[in-house]
């Protein structure tokens, strides 16, 4: 078996819609676009966890909305955060929009993405699109949205406009959190994305970089967030991190290292 990655591959193929790659190191398993970075990763030995980084800081959304019932992911990649709520929170609903149908595929086949769970819906098409729908028709209220949105190119286009943001505002619940994965270390897109999510939110955001990574995560919601409403997070992020083990005290350390400033500012 041919060796990439530093690993072996699993599967290997090319559609209009880009290259498709799975791959194993010893107990790992992880989906590339035909590019080194991995767009998820899984345990063999225990599919629901959150194996990368970047997975778990999307979490800290749970510090603010901590029972969802209902939710909303856009870009499924290997199903890890699906995995994650589907094994946790056994009452909640998700709805999955995913553009590539070969990777709708592929997480199910190589992932351990459940087919048949009533639990969830996988949707197939365009994350904008659905969004849109979602908040016209005035049918999806959600408690969470979690967008993870990237092709070996970058963030998808179509995810990335003022539209697209206003809508995911609109489909929130209000106490509904956003939590998006941006790549910090791409500048100009950055900024842009931060600035169109604060134009839909009203400012109520958060930064959670994420250590030792160039992804950035930003918590958007409805409501205001204020620095004593933050350090009082702390005995819920123990008591879920000893459920989760998704180094929920550290993310809200960040929280509040990164944000006080910015929530002096705007809310004090």
């Amino acid at each position: 078996m041919q060796l990439y990655y530093g690993g072996r591959v699993v599967y290997q193929a090319a559609s209009d819609a880009g290259v498709i790659e799975v791959v194993d190191i010893g107990d790992s398993r992880s989906l590339h676009f035909g590019t080194y970075p991995r767009q998820s990763t899984m345990s063999l030995k225990s599919p629901h966890q959150l194996e990368l980084s970047y997975t778990r800081a999307m979490m800290a959304c749970l510090l603010f909305q901590p029972t969802p019932q209902k939710v909303c992911v856009v870009g499924l990649g290997g199903g890890s955060l699906v995995k994650f709520l589907l094994h946790h929170f056994e009452h909640c609903q998700i709805d999955v929009v995913e553009y590539r149908q070969d990777v709708i595929d592929i997480a199910q086949r190589f992932f351990s993405l459940p087919q048949s769970d009533p639990r969830l819906t996988i949707h197939h098409g365009d994350g904008y699109q659905f969004v849109s729908e979602q908040y016209y028709s005035a049918s999806g209220q959600y408690d969470l949205l979690l967008v993870d949105a990237y092709d070996h190119a970058g963030m998808s286009a179509s995810v990335e406009g003022q539209a697209f943001f206003d809508a995911c505002a609109g489909i929130l619940t209000d106490n509904g959190m956003m939590s998006i994965n941006l790549w910090g270390s791409e500048r100009n897109g950055f900024s842009q994305a931060v600035r169109r999510i604060n134009n839909s939110f009203s400012g109520q955001t958060l930064l959670l970089p994420v250590a030792d990574k160039g992804n950035v995560i930003v918590l958007a919601s409805k409501q205001s967030i204020n620095t004593s409403q933050l350090k009082k997070q702390r005995e819920l992020a123990e008591s879920l991190n000893q459920r989760l083990n998704t180094d929920l005290p550290h993310s809200l350390h960040q929280l509040i290292r990164h944000n006080t400033s910015v929530i002096n500012r705007l809310f004090l």
